[in-house]
């Protein structure tokens, strides 16, 4: 049963919509077949709601425990049509839990990830995927073809604690590359003094300079004329690096490091790395494809609509962050017994693992 803390109004008019943990709510009977669900009562705006909106479980017809199966058998890599077996459910039902866990997701982590204050290292890269066809095989001339082909999931990870910090679904593309950064940037609270790292996908370098670039005049040429546009120059601090694998016959032969902007000082200071370096955000890649199913290659479990392709990213990049203990980040203190420790934990971000339930019933903030 979820405390009154997690709860917050979900009147959008009321003074304190989206306020967790005030003084303002409090229980308020129950509805619901057999009275399970609890009313929640906000002194502010003389509303009551019920505990299931804003969650994943609003609307739901099916039972908490085959609904929580659902989505527990989705996380742990099973397509749609085996979950469907496996929890005896239709299809059509596993995917809207999913569409739905998708949304929720999306929310939850722009909300629980909006900072994070301990990151030090971001790595970036972009992960293919694809929607019911390659890309090889799109009919331009198809008007249902626009929705698929080749998707790309943009993702940064935070080395030192396994964080997703920042996922971007889209094309391979600046414009995508460049709202990756911005998500970056903001959920660092705008710092400079990141070591980043990526492969050779020109566009990043150029979002690094327009997200940092800090606006410098320009000095102007003697005559006529409208002075020159300012100039966006990248602080002195800003760290940005890159590897390139060169491969023959499928096997890297060679890999090259670049330094693009700034000093490596800062890699100085990494408890996860001794030299530049994408492996952690690689190694993500590799469990999220062992998570997801519809990221596996060479099956028939890909997947056949983007919205859903989608929703299953963000509700297991969700799930990753805050419900999945990494082995290399337990710890223990004195001679105490191991501790598990979720990135989320390690971002200092969650203090304990969370499991389904809670973040199925952790209710969004109202729009």
């Amino acid at each position: 049963m979820a405390p009154i803390d997690h709860f917050c109004c979900q009147n959008s008019d009321c003074l304190q919509a989206g306020v967790r943990g005030g003084e303002n709510l409090h229980i308020r009977g129950d509805s619901g077949k057999g009275r399970r669900i609890r009313l929640v009562y906000c002194r502010t705006c003389k509303r009551s709601f019920s505990e299931r909106k804003g969650t994943v479980l609003e609307h739901a017809r099916l039972p908490d425990e085959k609904a929580l199966a659902l989505l527990n058998h989705l996380r742990e890599g099973c397509g749609t049509r085996a979950t469907g077996r496996l929890v005896e459910v239709d299809k059509n039902t596993v995917t809207r839990y999913l569409a739905k866990a998708g949304a929720h997701a999306e929310r939850l982590h722009d909300e629980l990830v909006a900072l994070s204050p301990r990151t030090r290292e971001v790595q970036v890269d972009e992960k293919w995927g694809y929607v019911a066809k390659k890309e090889a095989s799109r009919d331009p001339t198809d008007p249902l073809d626009r929705l698929r082909g080749d998707d790309w999931d943009h993702t940064a990870v935070d080395p030192e604690s396994r964080l997703l910090l920042a996922l971007v679904p889209g094309e391979r593309d600046g414009q995508t590359s460049e709202r990756l950064i911005r998500q970056v940037h903001d959920r660092t609270g705008g710092r400079t003094d990141l070591l980043r790292t990526s492969d050779e996908h020109a566009p990043y370098e150029t979002a690094i300079g327009q997200v940092y670039g800090v606006k410098t005049p320009r000095p102007r040429r003697p005559g006529p004329g409208r002075p020159p546009w300012p100039a966006k120059v990248v602080p002195a601090d800003l760290c940005y690096a890159t590897v390139r694998k060169r491969r023959e016959k499928g096997r890297v032969v060679e890999v090259v490091r670049a330094l693009v902007f700034g000093t490596l000082y800062l890699l100085g200071r990494s408890s996860a790395s001794t030299t530049i370096n994408t492996s952690f955000v690689e190694r993500n890649n590799g469990t999220d494809r062992h998570q997801n199913s519809r990221k596996r290659r060479k099956t028939c479990a890909f997947s056949k609509d983007l919205a859903m392709y989608r929703a299953a990213s963000y509700s297991i990049g969700f799930s990753y962050n805050f419900c999945w203990p990494v082995r290399t980040l337990r710890g223990r203190e004195g001679e105490g017994p191991w501790q598990a420790r979720t990135p989320a934990m390690a971002a200092g971000l969650s203090d304990h693992v969370w499991d389904t339930r809670k973040w199925v019933t952790y209710p969004t903030k109202p729009r």
